[in-house]
């Protein structure tokens, strides 16, 4: 039974996750080498099959009322990609509609990655040694999603997927998609999520441009339809 808001002891424990995506890190050749062999043509991902593992992560996203040994109690969540605090309210809506709040993140993933093999780019899951857990790799034409994405939910898989597609069109707007991706010169955002995941050692060795490519795909990411609108735009 939910206790009354006067009651709660709001004490939000929220996991977070550090997105770590990459257009092809230059200090991490070989792995992407490894994956880019194992690649056949037109490869793409089981979405009938992804859509049923998702469902199931997104299953443990709802939040939890936890109760504590003196009586206090707090509920504890998960926070999507780029999302601020929530409201009781939302946290509340959440618990009633359980895996249906990320219906919209489910169907932007299938729609997406329709659109991805419509462009007859190929996409695969596979184990990301280098710890990113996305990757573009443009002379493969190729993008790579880690496995264990999958458990964190449609959220974090549909922002982690718009990442790379921002990376394609990157490469669209270099002249081709098997280029090595080019800003755009869309703004970017220098949040202090974007920062932090920026700050990670698999960037280390990239020079300022490479960070600018990879800023602008995290500054969009989060923006819903922003990645399929630049995908449209610059790939055909």
């Amino acid at each position: 039974m939910l206790l009354s808001f006067r009651k709660i002891n709001l004490l939000f424990s929220i996991l977070f996750f550090l997105f770590l995506f990459s257009c092809s890190p230059q200090n991490n050749q070989n792995s992407l080498k490894k994956l880019a062999y194992k690649t056949n043509n037109n490869e793409s991902i089981d979405i009938t099959n992804l859509m049923l593992n998702l469902l199931a992560a997104d299953k443990k996203l709802t939040p939890k009322l936890i109760y504590n040994p003196d009586g206090s109690s707090f509920y504890r969540y998960t926070r999507n990609p780029g999302e601020g605090e929530i409201t009781l309210k939302e946290i509340q809506k959440r618990i009633a509609l359980g895996s249906d709040f990320y219906e919209i993140h489910r169907e932007n993933i299938r729609i997406l990655l329709g659109r991805i093999n419509e462009l007859k780019i190929n996409n695969k899951l596979d184990n990301i040694e280098s710890g990113a857990l996305g990757l573009w790799i443009p002379y493969k034409d190729l993008v790579v999603i880690d496995y264990k994405v999958i458990n964190m939910g449609s959220p974090t898989f549909l922002d982690i997927l718009r990442h790379e597609v921002i990376h394609i069109a990157q490469s669209c707007f270099s002249s081709s998609r098997t280029n090595f991706p080019k800003r755009i010169g869309l703004p970017l955002e220098f949040s202090k999520n974007i920062n932090l995941n920026l700050s990670h050692n698999i960037y280390s060795q990239n020079p300022e441009e490479v960070m600018n490519i990879e800023r602008e795909a995290y500054s969009y990411s989060k923006i819903d339809g922003a990645a399929t609108k630049l995908l449209n735009k610059f790939c055909k």
